[in-house]
C-alpha cells in the first residue's frame, strides 16, 4: 500500500501504477491470478460532472471489470467503465494491477466525494473508526466481484 503520510503535499510522493517498482509488490502481483488496485481521483477527472461520488473501473481484466460494475450498480454506487479515460483506464501492461500471472487485473479510481462519503471523519486518524454503511457496501460489492471471478478460475 502506498500512502502519503505527510501532513500536506502528499502529491509529491505520487507513484503511478505504471511506475511501481517495489519488488515486494511486483513479486506479489506476478505470483497472483488477480490483482485489484485502488486509486483516488477527482470528480472532474472522471468526466461525470463536478461533485459526483463515483468509482471508475479500469484494468485489462474484462470479466472482473464487468463483475465490479454490476456489483456497484446493485449496491447503488455510481460506477462507470474507465475505458474512455486514458489517464484512468489502467490498461497498460506495466500497470501493477496487470502484472499478474494472467497479465491482467483491475483498478478502481475512487472520486474524492465517494471517499469522503465512506467516512464520518475523513482524516488518516479518523477513517479507522468512522466508516459509514457506504464503505461496507463498497467493500462487499468489491469482495463479491473478486469472489465471483476467483470461483471461475482453474486451479493450477
Amino acid at each position: 500500500m502506498f500512502e502519503g503520510l505527510r501532513s500536506s503535499d502528499n502529491g509529491a510522493l505520487h507513484v503511478t501504477a505504471t511506475h511501481c517498482d517495489d519488488t515486494v509488490a511486483r513479486s506479489l502481483a506476478a505470483a497472483s491470478f488477480n490483482a485489484l488496485a485502488l486509486h483516488g481521483c477527482t470528480a472532474a477527472q472522471t468526466g461525470l460532472g463536478s461533485g459526483v461520488a463515483a468509482v471508475l473501473v479500469g484494468g485489462r481484466d474484462a470479466s472482473l471489470k464487468k463483475a465490479l460494475l454490476r456489483n456497484f450498480a446493485a449496491a447503488g454506487i455510481t460506477a462507470a467503465d474507465a475505458a474512455d479515460k486514458p489517464d484512468l483506464a489502467g490498461v497498460s501492461p506495466d500497470n501493477i494491477a496487470n502484472r499478474t500471472l494472467r497479465g491482467e487485473g483491475a483498478q478502481l479510481e475512487i472520486t474524492t466525494e465517494l471517499r469522503a462519503a465512506m467516512f464520518e471523519v475523513n482524516t488518516r486518524a479518523g477513517r479507522k473508526k468512522s466508516t459509514t454503511p457506504l464503505f461496507w457496501d463498497f467493500t462487499a460489492a468489491t469482495r463479491a466481484a473478486l469472489a465471483t471471478i476467483e470461483a471461475t478460475q482453474p486451479v493450477l
